[in-house]
C-alpha cells in the first residue's frame, strides 16, 4: 500500500491507496476463500548514513494510519508488516509503532548497513567462498558466479583472505581484489598477489562483503555448529531456495534431484 511522499525503491512501486484501505479489506473479505489480514510497505525503515542509525520511513507513519482506520471500522485486529533494514537494535521502535511483523532479513546474517558501522547484537555471518582459478600478471583469477555485491553503502574497495592449500587462517593472506564491473557477468575477480609469493591455483578465498543470493548463480550452503568448533554442512540450496542437482543425480541419470528439477522445469 502506499500514500504520497511514501519511500520506494524504483521498480518495487505499487499497491493499493492508503486513504481507501477499508474498502479494499471489505472487497478481498468479499472473495471466496479469502480474508483480509492486515498492510505493508517496503522499506519502512533504512539506515540514514548521516544519523549513523537506522530510522523510519514515511511509508511506517502511512501504515499505522491505514492500522488506524481499520480499527475504526470495526476490525480489531490488523496485522502491520514492516520490513527494511531490520536486527535486534530497531525491533522496540518497530513494537512501539505497533508493528506485528517484520522481514529477518539480512539481520539474520549481521550485514546490514547499520552493521558496518555499529557494533550490534547480531554478527556477521555470512562468507562468499571461492578459489583462485589460474595466475596471470601479478593477479590471482578468482571464480565468481556469486559475486553481487549489495551497493546499498556504495561501491568501494573489497579485500579477501586467500588461504594456501592445506593451511589455516593464520597462514592467509589479505588481499586486494577488483571486482566485476557491475554491468558485467562475474566470470572472475582479480587479486593482487604481489605479496603472496605462496599463491597457487586452487587455494580457498574468503569474501566478506554483503551479498543477495537471490540475483547470483551461486549455491548457498546452511553450516552449523560453527561456535561449538563441529562446523557440519546442513543443506546446500540454489538461489530460489531449491535444492540442487548433484553430481551423483546426474551419474545416476534419474536420481531424486533430476527428478525434483523435472518437476520445476529446470531439466
Amino acid at each position: 500500500m502506499a500514500a504520497p511522499g511514501d519511500r520506494f525503491y524504483r521498480g518495487h512501486e505499487g499497491g493499493w491507496a492508503a486513504d481507501e484501505i477499508v474498502a479494499v479489506a471489505d472487497r478481498l473479505d468479499a472473495l471466496p476463500g479469502a480474508r483480509f489480514a492486515g498492510v505493508t510497505s517496503f522499506p519502512t525503515q533504512l539506515f540514514d548514513p548521516a544519523a549513523g542509525r537506522v530510522v523510519p520511513t514515511p511509508n511506517l507513519g502511512t501504515l499505522r494510519r491505514a492500522a488506524a482506520a481499520l480499527r475504526a471500522a470495526g476490525r480489531s485486529h490488523v496485522e502491520i508488516n514492516a520490513p527494511g533494514t531490520t536486527s535486534a537494535a530497531i525491533l522496540a521502535t518497530l513494537a512501539e509503532a505497533g508493528v506485528t511483523q517484520v522481514e529477518p532479513g539480512h539481520g539474520l546474517t549481521g550485514t546490514t548497513p547499520w552493521h558496518a558501522v555499529t557494533d550490534l547484537v547480531e554478527e556477521p555471518a555470512v562468507l562468499y567462498v571461492s578459489e583462485v582459478s589460474h595466475l596471470w600478471d601479478g593477479r590471482a583469477y578468482v571464480f565468481g558466479g556469486g559475486l553481487y555485491v549489495d551497493p546499498v553503502l556504495g561501491l568501494g574497495g573489497t579485500r579477501a583472505l586467500i588461504v594456501p592449500r592445506g593451511g589455516g587462517l593464520d597462514d592467509a593472506y589479505l588481499v586486494d581484489v577488483e571486482m566485476p564491473a557491475p554491468e558485467a557477468i562475474d566470470y572472475y575477480a582479480m587479486a593482487d598477489v604481489s605479496a603472496a609469493p605462496g599463491c597457487a591455483p586452487g587455494d580457498t578465498v574468503l569474501f566478506g562483503f554483503r551479498p543477495q543470493a537471490f540475483v547470483t548463480r551461486a549455491l548457498t550452503a546452511g553450516v552449523t555448529g560453527i561456535r561449538s568448533g563441529a562446523p557440519a554442512v546442513a543443506g546446500v540450496y540454489a538461489a530460489d531456495g531449491s535444492a540442487p542437482i548433484r553430481l551423483e543425480d546426474t551419474a545416476a541419470g534419474d536420481g531424486p534431484g533430476i527428478q525434483a528439477a523435472r518437476r520445476a522445469g529446470r531439466a
